[in-house]
């Protein structure tokens, strides 16, 4: 998508960040924690710097092959969090929950395993940097984008495009190259690339993999155009507004549009016809597009699901706790004391960073401690 703006996380942050007037505070940015782990030798040619940590986000780590004891990935996952240490923003993460979908754009994604010591460790090392994290009842990032609608995060760092589906209005998604980070806001998508919810909804629904055959209905570019005829925001407006029953009525004749669209394609949007995904759709797959799938979208499951309440009251952080840190290097690491003392140099950047900025909002008058409150009291719901 064209509306994707490219920065480091440290420039998105330093920029958004409002350290001074009268709602002074540090941006809030929510992560995947099953993102941010990876395996060290992919990146063992990479600096200990920002890009070197963004990138691993690039490498989905499978808590299912994690190791355990002292494994390579935990001296990876401390630089990670290090380096968010000395940034000016408040981290939270969230884990996948025990209702993860196994399957999603008709691929497996793992789900969710037994905590592994692994997830125990970096749970742990989480509170000793001083970040809060959470378990999601389903997955992390429709519990992230909750977070955000709710107003307790400003960004959701993902390598995923699939995130706006959520209700998130502001995605990082990682990148290869020399810049780490391109910015999507569902504005920016909406001004610049002429896409809604709508649009986005089917985009995916259509170059999804087939969950049976493992085979995409269509390729993105197709899909992109498929969507000047409208398709996605008349499907998207039904499904909130209709009930069950009036929905399924109401998709039959919505698939047999899309299908006799793909057969002639009478304005001209999709510049030839396709014929044998007609005949697929209409033939084969009676049940396209599938409910559960638009469900998983539009309904995900939450905390807040079914009247829930929500896990937290603000997103803020706090110092690195360098005791807890420095004994989580020697006891669970098994560093001897020189590489301790080397590992705890960024750790401590970051924990003199945090108290300066402590120091600085408690000299100035009638300005908080910067942290991140909601200012709703819920997520809003969607009906369908």
């Amino acid at each position: 998508m064209p509306a994707g703006r490219p920065c480091t996380l440290s420039e998105f942050a330093a920029e958004r960040s409002d350290l001074s007037g009268d709602k002074a505070g540090l941006l809030a940015v929510g992560f995947n924690a099953r993102l941010v782990a990876c395996h060290a030798q992919s990146i063992s040619s990479l600096t200990n710097d920002t890009s070197a940590w963004m990138f691993s986000l690039l490498n989905v780590f499978s808590w299912r092959r994690a190791g355990t004891g002292q494994s390579h990935e935990m001296p990876t996952i401390f630089r990670r969090l290090s380096t968010i240490s000395r940034m000016l923003l408040h981290p939270y993460f969230v884990f996948d929950g025990p209702d993860c979908p196994q399957i999603k754009r008709g691929k497996d994604v793992g789900g969710w395993s037994p905590p592994s010591l692994l997830v125990q460790r970096f749970q742990e090392l989480l509170t000793a940097f001083g970040f809060d994290w959470h378990v999601a009842p389903g997955e992390a990032e429709a519990e992230l984008s909750c977070l955000q609608s709710c107003g307790f995060i400003d960004a959701v760092v993902t390598p995923y495009n699939d995130t706006l589906l959520f209700g998130a209005t502001c995605v990082l998604r990682s990148i290869r190259g020399d810049e780490d980070v391109e910015v999507y806001s569902a504005e920016a998508i909406e001004n610049s690339a002429a896409l809604e919810w709508g649009d986005l909804l089917l985009i995916t629904l259509m170059s999804s993999a087939d969950s049976d055959t493992g085979c995409r209905w269509c390729d993105t570019d197709v899909a992109r155009r498929l969507v000047d005829y409208g398709f996605g925001r008349t499907l998207l407006e039904a499904a909130i507004s209709l009930q069950f029953v009036e929905f399924m009525e109401f998709v039959a004749k919505w698939r047999d549009n899309v299908c006799e669209v793909l057969r002639t394609d009478p304005q001209h949007f999709l510049g030839r016809r396709y014929h044998e995904l007609a005949r697929i759709i209409k033939e084969e797959r009676f049940e396209f597009p599938d409910p559960a799938i638009l469900a998983m979208y539009l309904s995900p499951l939450t905390s807040w699901s079914d009247d829930g309440h929500s896990p937290i009251t603000c997103v803020t952080s706090r110092q690195p706790n360098l005791t807890a840190l420095a004994a989580f290097c020697s006891q669970r690491l098994g560093w001897p004391p020189d590489t301790v003392q080397s590992a705890l140099m960024d750790a401590c950047a970051g924990a003199a960073m945090r108290a300066l900025l402590q120091v600085s909002f408690a000299i100035m008058p009638n300005m908080p401690i910067p942290s991140h409150h909601s200012p709703y009291a819920a997520a809003g719901q969607r009906r369908w």
